[in-house]
């Protein structure tokens, strides 16, 4: 009897904490990047790190700036990986090899002409203006000696008011920026003269 009477207020003691807890938010809507549209070739290799952003910028979450300057999450929408992982994939996906040339992620632990180390200074929306601001470094790959910079700055103005619209021009200002950043590994990364 006191073996029945103690499992039911160890079950009654386990239900009263679960009803504790709460609820988890799930958001309304998941965004990325998807396939870029412009493709450009390059004709030399050349590693592709992620590029590096504060947790609030690079994360899986969506920020916007008031009118005061604080930044919030914006509720009901995120990422459907962090911001910095899908920028790092739509680079790779821009950098086409016509010329033999090839873009590999930095994780393949690969040798290449060159690398590209990237810093995301600005990500977030501010009323129905999405910006995206990034700084690219092209270095030669062996020496890492810094070759050329680049900053780029985008922005992208939302159809409406609702976060789903504003999330999908936060979706624009980074392509823009991954394509602009691309633009620039095409131009500076050139391929070594052969050695005779």
């Amino acid at each position: 009897m006191l073996r029945r009477i103690a499992i039911t207020l160890a079950a009654a003691s386990l239900a009263s904490c679960v009803s504790l807890l709460p609820e988890q938010k799930v958001p309304e809507g998941l965004y990325r990047f998807g396939p870029t549209e412009t493709v450009h070739p390059i004709d030399a290799s050349i590693i592709i790190r992620e590029p590096e952003a504060s947790r609030l910028f690079g994360g899986r979450a969506i920020a916007s700036e008031d009118g005061s300057g604080a930044l919030r999450l914006v509720p009901g929408v995120e990422w459907t990986d962090s911001a910095t992982r899908m920028m790092q994939i739509a680079l790779l996906d821009s950098l086409g090899g016509e010329g033999g040339g090839v873009a590999i992620g930095s994780d393949t632990g690969a040798d290449a002409d060159f690398e590209l180390a990237w810093r995301m200074s600005d990500f977030t929306l501010s009323g129905t203006t999405a910006r995206c601001r990034i700084q690219a470094t092209l270095l030669e790959g062996r020496s890492r000696k810094m070759l050329a910079q680049t900053s780029v700055s985008t922005s992208a103005v939302a159809q409406g008011n609702d976060n789903a619209s504003r999330a999908k021009a936060l979706t624009d200002a980074g392509r823009a920026c991954v394509s602009d950043v691309a633009a620039f590994v095409a131009e500076k990364a050139v391929a070594p003269e052969p050695k005779s």
